[in-house]
């Protein structure tokens, strides 16, 4: 195991191979769906599932993008969320509002020290204030546009985010750095 986090109501963990364990997961394809479990398999990037029916993990695969733990009164909700799906609107899908959402985790993903983009990418975020230029070069922060847009939709919700920059750690896989087709397993596990 690369990383874990104790929640409010759960744990996540971030494994560089994939987990001997049954867990569900999703078909991601940079979408903004969000599924429950009951239509699995398919494509999307993001599980709800309440917390009576949550009888094992979740499991979301990143490479850069931001897994996203939303723990909710009614429960929970694991996304995959990279630039373009925050940019298309998955943490406004209505799908989060019908868990009440109380708490969110933000794991271990590329931040701003290593996410460089191009001047044309800030049209993506017209209004976001998480742009910073170093050296002549820009870079853009997910993890603090994540938090902003959370917020907005939900005023009392409570956002942490790892500490971990997975283009900067060599032990977590980086597609950014390293242009390579292995994935972390990012696991939410009920407590």
């Amino acid at each position: 195991m690369l990383y874990s986090q104790t929640l409010d109501k759960g744990r996540f963990e971030t494994w560089s191979t994939k987990p001997e364990i049954n867990f569900y997961q999703v078909t991601q394809v940079h979408g903004v769906e969000i599924v429950r479990l009951e239509t699995l398999p398919t494509e999307a990037d993001g599980m709800m599932v309440s917390w009576h029916d949550l009888n094992q993990p979740l499991a979301i695969k990143t490479a850069d993008c931001m897994p996203i733990v939303v723990e909710g009164e009614k429960g929970v909700i694991f996304l995959h969320a990279g630039w373009k799906g925050l940019a298309d609107g998955i943490l406004k899908r209505p799908e989060m509002a019908l868990i009440n959402p109380q708490q969110v985790f933000i794991g271990p993903s590329i931040h701003v020290c290593c996410f460089e983009v191009s001047p044309d990418f800030k049209e993506n975020f017209k209004h976001s204030s998480f742009f910073k230029v170093s050296e002549g070069k820009i870079y853009f922060d997910l993890q603090q546009e994540a938090s902003r847009i959370l917020k907005e939709e939900f005023p009392h919700i409570l956002v942490s985010i790892a500490p971990v920059c997975t283009c900067c750690n060599n032990k977590f896989h980086s597609f950014r750095r390293d242009k390579t087709k292995n994935r972390n397993w990012n696991l939410y596990i009920k407590g």
